[in-house]
C-alpha cells in the first residue's frame, strides 16, 4: 500500500507506445466502494489536457513510475461521466474529521493509504480530537471500521476506539509492534494453560491417592484371632 499524497507528481507510462504521457495531478475518490476510482491525469504538451485513468486500468503502481498498457486507457471526461461527477463531489478524504456512531471525534485524516493492486482505500492516518486526549503524535485506523466516507465527516463503528494504532516510526514498525505485541499474549496464554494443567494434574493425584497397583505401597495385614500380627503372604515359613 502507498500514501495518496505520493502518487502525486508519479510519470505515467504506456507501455505499448513506450513514452510518458503524462503525471498525476490527483486521485478521484469513491466513497462508497471506499476505493480510488481513477487517476487524474495532466498531459504533456502546450494545452496540457486532463485526462482520467480508472483504477482498473492501471498496469501496476511502481516505486517511480505508474504504467497502463496503452495510451487510449486515459480519456477525456466525457467518456467517463461517472467518474467526473465523483471528480466533482470533491470528497478527499484528507482533512475530514473521525467522528464515531455514539459522537466521539477521533480527530482529522492527515493521509490515507491505498492498495496498489485494487485501489481501496485499507486505512486512514489522523491526529487530533480524541487522540491527543490519550496519546500525541498520529493514529492508524483499518478502514473495515468506517461505516460511512462523507465529504466532511467519516463515521466509524464505536468499535474503532479500540481499534487504533499508535504510529510510532512508521506504519510499518507500528503494525510490527502491533504484531510482536500479539505473539507476546499469545505466549503467554499458553504458558498460563500449560501451568494451569499441571496444577490440575497435581491436584487430581492427591485426591486420588496412590494406586491399587502401586508396587511402593507398603500395605499392614489385619490382626490374627489372638491379636497376633498376621505373616506377610509372600514370605516362605520357617525352617524352609
Amino acid at each position: 500500500m502507498r500514501k495518496s499524497k505520493q502518487f502525486l507528481g508519479m510519470p505515467v507510462i504506456s507501455l505499448q507506445e513506450g513514452q510518458q504521457i503524462g503525471v498525476v495531478r490527483g486521485l478521484v475518490v469513491d466513497p462508497e466502494k471506499k476505493a480510488v476510482a481513477a487517476l487524474i491525469i495532466e498531459q504533456k504538451g502546450w494545452f496540457k489536457e486532463q485526462k482520467y485513468i480508472p483504477f482498473n486500468r492501471v498496469h501496476s503502481v511502481g516505486e517511480n513510475v505508474i504504467t497502463i498498457d496503452r495510451s487510449s486507457n486515459a480519456e477525456r471526461g466525457a467518456k467517463l461521466p461517472d467518474i467526473v461527477k465523483l471528480a466533482r463531489e470533491r470528497t478527499g478524504v484528507t482533512g475530514a474529521r473521525i467522528v464515531t456512531e455514539n459522537g466521539t471525534l477521533l480527530g482529522h485524516v492527515d493521509e490515507y493509504y491505498v492498495d496498489l493492486e485494487t485501489g481501496d482505500i485499507v486505512g486512514l492516518e489522523f491526529s487530533g480530537g480524541f487522540l491527543n486526549s490519550v496519546i500525541s503524535g498520529r493514529a492508524f485506523l483499518d478502514t473495515a471500521f468506517v461505516r460511512t466516507i462523507g465529504k466532511e465527516v467519516i463515521v466509524t463503528g464505536n468499535e474503532a476506539l479500540g481499534n487504533i494504532i499508535k504510529l510510532e516510526g512508521g506504519l510499518a514498525e507500528s503494525l510490527r509492534q502491533l504484531q510482536k505485541t500479539t505473539s507476546q499474549a499469545w505466549d503467554t496464554t499458553r504458558q498460563k494453560t500449560r501451568e494451569l494443567g499441571e496444577a490440575i494434574n497435581r491436584s487430581l493425584e492427591r485426591v486420588r491417592g496412590p494406586r491399587e497397583d502401586d508396587t511402593t505401597c507398603s500395605c499392614h495385614q489385619p490382626p490374627g484371632p489372638n491379636g497376633e500380627a498376621r505373616e506377610q503372604q509372600d514370605q516362605p515359613p520357617p525352617g524352609k
